[in-house]
């Protein structure tokens, strides 16, 4: 789980410095349109990679139908976490996958109209801010179980 944590975190960070990026540049800084595509895509393998592979090995051990498995010791602390935090993360969080290419198709496909345009360089600022905000409380979602279990 420490690498479903360090994904976590890292998208957290590359989204932060990508809406830096966006806000704090002009297309006329060389690189800039380069550093958002790169930007986008990283953040979207990492989001594919923590969702479908590190949240899935997560899923199966938390899962587990034995009496020390996370599952069975938090809804013995704890039902309301289990049932509201980790469930809501279960299934809210498969759209993280879907908002990340999504994002990273309009900055490949719009390119330097991103700094030039002022309606598709505010769409995406919105969408990055939401998916930001969004990752938040599903990085929340989950630490919340995932503390409970640490600590019992």
């Amino acid at each position: 789980m420490y690498t479903h944590s360090f994904l976590t975190i890292s998208i957290i960070m590359i989204a932060t410095v990508f809406i830096s990026v966006l806000f704090f540049s002009t297309e006329q800084r060389k690189g800039t349109v380069k550093a958002l595509m790169i930007l986008a895509l990283i953040t979207t393998i990492f989001v594919f990679i923590l969702v479908n592979i590190t949240g899935l090995l997560g899923y199966i051990d938390y899962r587990m139908a034995v009496p020390d498995s996370p599952k069975t010791i938090i809804l013995g602390l704890s039902p309301f976490v289990h049932e509201v935090y980790f469930e809501t993360m279960e299934y809210v969080s498969l759209l993280g996958p879907i908002w990340a290419t999504l994002i990273t198709w309009l900055v490949w496909h719009y390119k330097e109209k991103i700094f030039t345009n002022v309606a598709i360089k505010s769409t995406i600022s919105v969408l990055v801010i939401l998916a930001l905000s969004y990752a938040l409380v599903i990085a929340y979602t989950g630490i919340v179980p995932t503390r409970i279990e640490a600590i019992h």
